[in-house]
Formats: structure tokens, C-alpha cells, sequence
């Protein structure tokens, strides 16, 4: 450890060389079907190297950090046009949902009471019966029975 410490103190690149050489190799290492990658490698070999104690130049530092955020958004470019694709599908659902909710709330006025529970058969049951249920008991001017005849907890 001494002479790695004195080596990368004198020289300082070649800790830079060696953290970027090392974290590519690390990056190809395959365990089954999972790879980490160049910039995972590196990031793991420099948090290896960085208890030596190598003070590297501050502008060599912002260049690299610089091309670490240009590869990590080209790598990740394509990735986030599909999520937003999926992100955009997801939306589409909802409000088409939420729509369906109304209209047939608007349609079957006597039975609006359970309007929240046509959401919930629709969309995400719990999340939607356990919110009309604080919306229910928190009602102020309602008596306890008006508020137990329309609580989802049947």
C-alpha cells in the first residue's frame, strides 16, 4: 500500500489510468446474464483507489466527470423515449379511465355512492377504497349512519 501511495502521489495519471483501466475490466466481468459496465466498473475501482489519498488536478476531474454525465445520457437516451412512451400510455389510461368513472356517475345519479368503487373494479382498488373511506369519515354535518351506509369497508 506504501508504494502504490508514493507511486500515485508523485503521479497522479497514472491512478487515473489505473482506476479507468481496472473499472473497464470489472466491467466486463459477467455473473450470469448481469454486467455492470464501464461506468459502474469505474465508479466501483475509484471508490477503491480513493481512500489512497491521490490528489488529482481539479480540471482533469471536471473533464472526466463531464464525459461520465455525456455517457451515462447516451446511454440512457434511447432507454428514456420508451419510458416515455410507457409514461405517456400510462397516462392515456388514467384519464380514459377517469372519464369512464364520471360519465357513468353522471348516468346512474341515484347510485353515485359507488362511483368509487367502479374506479376501483377500473383502475387501483386499494388505493381508491381506502381514500373514499378518509373522504367519508372526515365528512362534517353527515350522521354516523349516512357515513357507515356509503363506506367501502362492507
Amino acid at each position: 500500500m506504501g508504494i502504490l501511495h508514493s507511486l500515485f502521489k508523485a503521479s497522479p495519471l497514472i491512478a487515473l489510468l489505473i482506476t479507468l483501466t481496472l473499472g473497464y475490466l470489472v466491467g466486463k466481468l459477467t455473473i450470469g446474464r448481469f454486467v455492470l459496465g464501464g461506468l459502474a466498473g469505474t465508479l466501483i475501482m475509484r471508490v477503491l483507489v480513493d481512500p489512497i489519498g491521490v490528489d488529482i488536478d481539479s480540471s482533469i476531474r471536471n473533464i472526466f466527470f463531464a464525459l461520465f454525465i455525456y455517457a451515462v445520457g447516451f446511454q440512457g437516451g434511447p432507454r428514456f423515449f420508451s419510458a416515455l412512451n410507457i409514461l405517456l400510455s400510462a397516462v392515456v389510461m388514467t384519464v380514459t379511465g377517469l372519464v369512464c368513472v364520471l360519465a357513468a356517475d353522471w348516468a346512474f345519479k341515484p347510485r353515485s355512492r359507488y362511483s368509487s368503487r367502479l374506479a376501483a373494479g377500473e383502475l387501483t382498488p386499494s388505493s381508491i377504497i381506502d381514500t373514499e373511506g378518509d373522504a367519508i369519515s372526515q365528512l362534517s354535518g353527515v350522521s354516523d349512519q349516512a357515513k357507515k351506509s356509503c363506506s367501502p369497508h362492507i
